[in-house]
């Protein structure tokens, strides 16, 4: 009972506190005290500010986080699975997916990027690295999963070695927006009974200030937009980073 009545006489003693703000004076804040703290949590970098489209697009891993083929799905009746080949991409980048097939017709592998891949009138630039023997064509576009509909799509030549890695690059510009972001990345190819292994497979839509392997232009031009002092990376530490954007 006595901590009830106390409550209720805080209340009442708050509620009649009045308080006056002057125009002047106060304390003066160091602008330097300004700025961004980034930490790279629920995918802030990889599928947030990072521009790249493809989600575990080189198969990566550790000892916590072991390689996965998530969320790659085949095409056709495309086999996928990881694979450390005699000869790997790169030190750093040593698992990749190999993609066989028993048969005949179009086989290949689908990325969903992160969440869907939202679609604009604008160009796409990507490359994807192949090691095995293949003399046809690869084909590459972005594709809704619902409708099917294809918003872009180009062909490139196999320049595939039997044991040499060989990067591919293209170019895709949809003609109109999708009306979602339920679309994937795809590559396809007439491979019959061909083992091919794939790693690096890359998307990127426009990049701010044109930026090789760079960021998101909107998110980019909000931050820049806030006009910081510093930037604290990652943001749970003291150190101060000076940067421009």
């Amino acid at each position: 009972m006595f901590s009830i009545l106390k409550f209720s006489l805080l209340v009442r003693i708050a509620s009649a506190i009045n308080l006056q703000v002057a125009s002047s004076g106060g304390n003066a804040s160091s602008p330097l005290a300004y700025g961004l703290m980034f930490e790279d949590i629920n995918h802030s970098g990889d599928g947030g500010i990072y521009a790249e489209l493809i989600q575990n697009r080189a198969f990566q891993g550790s000892a916590v986080h072991p390689p996965t083929l998530d969320p790659w799905t085949p095409i056709g009746d495309a086999s996928l699975s990881l694979h450390n080949a005699t000869t790997p991409l790169s030190s750093a980048l040593p698992t990749s997916v190999q993609v066989t097939s028993t048969g005949a017709g179009t086989v290949g592998l689908s990325n969903p990027g992160w969440w869907g891949i939202d679609v604009q009138a604008q160009e796409y630039t990507g490359s994807f690295w192949v090691l095995g023997a293949y003399s046809g064509k690869f084909t590459v576009k972005l594709q809704s999963n619902s409708t099917s509909k294809v918003f872009a799509e180009t062909t490139i030549a196999s320049a595939c070695k039997s044991s040499e890695w060989v990067e591919h690059k293209f170019t895709l510009t949809p003609k109109a927006a999708a009306p979602n972001s339920n679309n994937d990345f795809i590559i396809e190819y007439e491979a019959g009974e061909a083992v091919l292994n794939f790693n690096l497979i890359s998307l990127f839509p426009p990049t701010y200030k044109n930026r090789k392997n760079g960021n998101r232009v909107e998110l980019m031009e909000a931050l820049k937009a806030l006009n910081p002092s510093f930037l604290r990376m990652p943001g749970g530490n003291n150190l101060y980073v000076s940067f421009a954007i």
